[in-house]
This record gives structure tokens, C-alpha cells and sequence, in this order.
């Protein structure tokens, strides 16, 4: 028997960024919402889960915690976390299996994961077991869709001198040609050696994306994120097969299920699960699990949850880098990770490591609720 649950406090906030509106082909991103879960048990452990959207909406996930997942989770013994991530589950039949709904079980998970890992007083990736004790990163906070083409240059040569070794650019102008052109401007000012991601956030038809998706390869682009609706196995597939640039999916997936079919079908080359948007850590290894059978890299996507996904990416070997995104955020957090030289820099302290400051809570909460 394990430590039983005996409160659920729930806090949610928004954040506005430290810089200037950000634009990709969906969205206009000027603050963050966060949602975050604690656990108090009757051993005396809390544990801490937080989950994110750029866009409006969380609370409805902080609602789904307060009169669905929380009277559940009082008393249960933390050390059944799939048990309960199942019955948690099971209680969204008619409201919805994905999304908002998904989106606050994650929290939840994450908050069982912390207290786990804090009882055997190490970070999760020590928990897990470590493929590497360092974790490459790539940038995108140089990429946005509304920058200048010299801003673009200016800031992924700025990043590279940084110590990165490869930046993600956004696509989804209106006109193609100009996504075309901002790429060729960036590979011709970093050189031949840095790895160039494009991520088009779901904008492109399947004629727009086989054309233009094609004509990256004149710059030696390392995948094509997103280039389509995920809802569309299909013409992802048909990409695919006619590009060769991998294509990357994960950020607006919502389950394994629907990266078994992906894979299946062969309509993706990069798998980019995030466990934000999965029911959480244990789905997100399955995922990971599926990919490395069918010898396909994972490289979470990850906007604000570096910490939680480096250590993820740390215990998977086929896992060769991690987003790096937000940066002007990243001190809402306690103990934030760091980059140098390009690497992440792994945490040592016990537990998930998605717990917000003091300062971060007070000066940002919006609504909180308390169920015992």
C-alpha cells in the first residue's frame, strides 16, 4: 500500500510572455494559461503537475478537475496511477475523450508521477532509467511567421552563436514562395552544417504541401512539421510517399491510437508526441515505445514543459534532441532547466519538475479550487 490521497488543489493562471506578440499560421500568442494540480497525500508528499495552452480555454480543463477528477482521486492509493488514470478516464464518456478533458487527467498524472519519484527521493529521468545525461536542443523562439525576413536571419544566426545547432523557422504566408524564401535566406546565413526544421501548423492543402514541401529539399530542410489538419491520416500519407523530406506530426495528437495509424500507414518520418496533450507520461512512453519498433525518431514537441520532456528524452535512446521554446517564460518555473551549448542540462533534484514559483502563482492566479 502507497500514500492515499487527501486533497486536490487546483490553481490556474495566465502569463504573459516576455516579449513581443508571437504569430504562427493559427495562432497570435501574447500570454500562456497553465493549469496546475497538487496532490497532497497522507504521507505527507505533494505532488505538483502543471499543464499549459497558448490558447484560451484551460479553465474548462481546471472545471473537469474540480467535479470529475478530484472527488475520484480522494483516497486512492497513488501507487495505482494507471488505475486511476483509467477510472479518470472513464468519467469523461459524453464530454469528451480528448482535448480539454485529456488535457486536465495529464496534470493529474504528472501530480502522481511527482509524488512517486519524490518518495524515492530522485528526478524522473533517474526513475525511468537514462539513455544520456544531456539532451541537444533545437530553438524556435527565432522562427515566428510575423518576423521580418532580416529579423529571421538575425535571430537564428543569434541563436546559432548561442550554441545551438539547429533552429525551426514557421511557415503558412499566404504566399508560399515567401516561406521558400525566408528558408533560403536562413540556410544561405548559417551555412550548410545546422539543421533547419519548418513547422506549418496545419495550414497547407495537400497540393500546397507536396509542391512546396518538395522544394524545401533545395535547402537540405530536416523535416516539414505539421504541414496538414492531423485529422487527415490519409493525405499525410500520400506526402510522404512523395517527398523526401520527413514528415514531423505529434502537437495536436491526442492519443496513441492515432499514432499507431500514423505510423501504420507510413504517414510520418519524425514522431513529435507530447505528453501534454497525452493522458501523461505512461501513454507518452507508449508512444515513444511504438515508435522506436518501427525505427522512428521521437522528438516531443514542447513549448513550455521543457523540463518534463528533457528528462523524458534523456531515458529514450531513439530520442535525438528536444524543442526549446518560450524562453522569456521559462523563470515561472522553480529551479528552471537551462540550455548551455546547445544541451539541455538535466535536473537532479527529486520529483517530475513541473512545479510553478511562489512569485509565478501569486502575481498570475486567476481562479483556484480545493476538493478533500
Amino acid at each position: 500500500m502507497g500514500p492515499r490521497i487527501t486533497k486536490v488543489e487546483t490553481a490556474f493562471l495566465r502569463v504573459p510572455l516576455g516579449q513581443r506578440q508571437i504569430n504562427d499560421s493559427q495562432s497570435k500568442v501574447d500570454e500562456v494559461e497553465f493549469l496546475t494540480v497538487r496532490l497532497h497525500t497522507d504521507a505527507g508528499v505533494i505532488g505538483v503537475g502543471t499543464n499549459w495552452s497558448y490558447t484560451p480555454g484551460l479553465r474548462a480543463a481546471q472545471v473537469m478537475i474540480e467535479e470529475n477528477y478530484a472527488p475520484v482521486l480522494i483516497g486512492k492509493d497513488v501507487t495505482m496511477r494507471k488505475a486511476i488514470i483509467q477510472e479518470l478516464f472513464l468519467t469523461n464518456h459524453f464530454v469528451g475523450r480528448v482535448g480539454a478533458s485529456r488535457v486536465g487527467i495529464a496534470a493529474c498524472e504528472f501530480a502522481l508521477w511527482d509524488v512517486v519519484t519524490k518518495r524515492a527521493g530522485v528526478p524522473l529521468w533517474h526513475y525511468l532509467g537514462a539513455a544520456r545525461d544531456k539532451v541537444q536542443a533545437y530553438s524556435t523562439d527565432g522562427g515566428w511567421l510575423d518576423w521580418s525576413q532580416e529579423d529571421l536571419v538575425r535571430d537564428a544566426t543569434a541563436l546559432i552563436e548561442r550554441g545551438f545547432h539547429a533552429v525551426k523557422i514557421k511557415l503558412g504566408r499566404k504566399d508560399p514562395s515567401e516561406d521558400y524564401d525566408r528558408i533560403g535566406a536562413v540556410r544561405e546565413a548559417v551555412g550548410p552544417k545546422i539543421r533547419i526544421m519548418t513547422d506549418v501548423n496545419c495550414a497547407w492543402t495537400l497540393n500546397i504541401a507536396r509542391y512546396w514541401g518538395g522544394k524545401l529539399a533545395d535547402f537540405d530542410v530536416f523535416w516539414l512539421e505539421e504541414p496538414m489538419v492531423p485529422e487527415n491520416i490519409k493525405a499525410h500519407a500520400e506526402l510522404q510517399r512523395a517527398i523526401q523530406i520527413p514528415v514531423a506530426v505529434g502537437e495536436t495528437i491526442f492519443t496513441k491510437y492515432a499514432f499507431r495509424d500514423y505510423i501504420e500507414q507510413g504517414a510520418v518520418g519524425i514522431v513529435q508526441a507530447d505528453a501534454t496533450k497525452l493522458l501523461g507520461i505512461d501513454e507518452w512512453l507508449e508512444v515513444a515505445a511504438l515508435a522506436g519498433a518501427h525505427d522512428l525518431p521521437i522528438v516531443p514537441h514542447t513549448n513550455v514543459q521543457q523540463k518534463l520532456h528533457a528528462q523524458l528524452a534523456a531515458a529514450t535512446p531513439h530520442c535525438p534532441m528536444l524543442e526549446n521554446c518560450y524562453e522569456s517564460i521559462k523563470g515561472i518555473w522553480v529551479e528552471p532547466i537551462d540550455v548551455v551549448d546547445g544541451y539541455y542540462q538535466l535536473p537532479n533534484e527529486p520529483g517530475v519538475g513541473l512545479e510553478l514559483s511562489e512569485d509565478t502563482l501569486s502575481k498570475h492566479t486567476v481562479a483556484t479550487t480545493e476538493t478533500h
